[in-house]
């Protein structure tokens, strides 16, 4: 979830992204006069993990396209997973003399609250729901339970398909999510549920943690394999691990796509290249295009065109890519790179004939 407060303005811009909770603040902009057309405004994202991350990376690579058509500035700090350090890099930041104009950072590991303490103390306005307040503008969600559901759907109905419904029924699936506080681990896990339900051929074994990581997820699906022998069908909350699963699955001298499947969110390039092989059935991705949409928004609003009007509430778009569909989604997928994206042409400042904000993968 992404958030926007302009200082002396009295707005709040709220978006949502995959994986955790964001919050954008602009504290230096004058809401009386209209900003000069000199003035080149800078966003500091806070990024959780490091450097080279396989979903940061993309998003961060979107966010730095789109900032680069809007003649802004990015500025990017690695928490390398440490809560303790991001707060640090807020607190840096927001005390700067040269501070940016947009703080964006997540409410990672819990420690959101904790972040907006840092802001309030340093006097850069907070957000408040427009519901109660004047002060909320809107919301750009990725549909995160959604996402959960698709990925066990696709399992499912593959499995059930192939030669793994020649196994005694109910098939036995079991789930590997993220960190247990993370909103994209709870809603994607909420997803799965959901689905299993209307299954009675399925038996959902358990659902486990395992931190975003690949290692984690392979000692996870080692262990799970172990107490549930059975097991065939496995729903990963990320194709980093989904990585995890096959290599442990090859350790157990298991074939992915035969013995048993696998699929992911995120679109990482691993995943896709997994898919592509077979040993991944199915990725699900697209919402890395976010970092780009959240600077259209920013852009529009910094410059005084306010949205309010149009919508509060948006739901960004994933899609599916599985092994069968490789070769016909092929050109589709190499399309979405930020290269081939001019975000100036989704803003409604600058194209005030656009009646609305299109943010779909189409």
């Amino acid at each position: 979830m992404w958030r926007i407060k302009r200082a002396n303005i009295g707005h709040a811009l709220r978006l949502s992204t995959l994986l955790f909770l964001f919050w954008i603040f602009t504290p230096t902009v004058s809401a009386v006069s209209p900003p000069s057309p000199s003035k080149i405004y800078s966003l500091a994202f806070f990024a959780p993990r490091g450097e080279g991350d396989p979903f940061w990376g993309l998003f961060i690579g979107f966010m730095q396209k789109a900032v680069d058509d809007f003649g802004m500035e990015l500025r990017v700090h690695y928490a390398e997973g440490n809560r303790e350090r991001m707060s640090q890099q807020i607190a840096i930041e927001a005390t700067s003399k040269n501070r940016a104009d947009v703080l964006v950072f997540p409410n990672f590991k819990k420690g959101g609250e904790k972040f907006l303490k840092i802001i309030e103390e340093n006097q850069v306005p907070a957000f408040v729901p427009r519901e109660k307040y004047k002060f909320w503008i809107g919301e750009l969600l990725p549909a995160e339970q959604d996402v959960g559901a698709l990925l066990a759907e696709k399992l499912i109905e593959e499995g059930l398909r192939s030669q793994l419904a020649s196994n005694k029924l109910p098939l036995e699936m079991i789930g590997i999510t993220g960190i247990v506080s993370d909103y994209a681990a709870i809603q994607r896990t909420k997803g799965l549920q959901q689905v299993v339900k209307d299954y009675p051929e399925i038996r959902l074994r358990q659902i486990v943690p395992a931190n975003w990581s690949e290692d984690d997820a392979a000692k996870s699906f080692l262990m799970l394999k172990q107490r549930y022998p059975n097991v065939t069908l496995i729903w990963s909350a990320s194709d980093v691990m989904a990585q995890g699963v096959i290599r442990s699955g090859k350790i157990l001298g298991l074939v992915s796509g035969k013995d048993f499947l696998v699929g992911g969110i995120d679109w990482a390039q691993a995943g896709l290249q997994s898919v592509r092989k077979g040993d991944q059935h199915v990725s699900i991705g697209g919402h890395f295009m976010e970092g780009g949409w959240a600077v259209v928004l920013i852009y529009d609003y910094l410059k005084g065109s306010d949205f309010a009007e149009l919508n509060l509430s948006w739901r960004s778009s994933m899609t599916s890519v599985t092994a069968p569909e490789w070769k016909n989604q092929k050109k589709r997928r190499e399309s979405i790179k930020p290269e081939f994206i001019d975000f100036k042409r989704y803003s409604r400042f600058l194209n005030p004939e656009n009646s609305s904000y299109d943010f779909g993968l189409e």
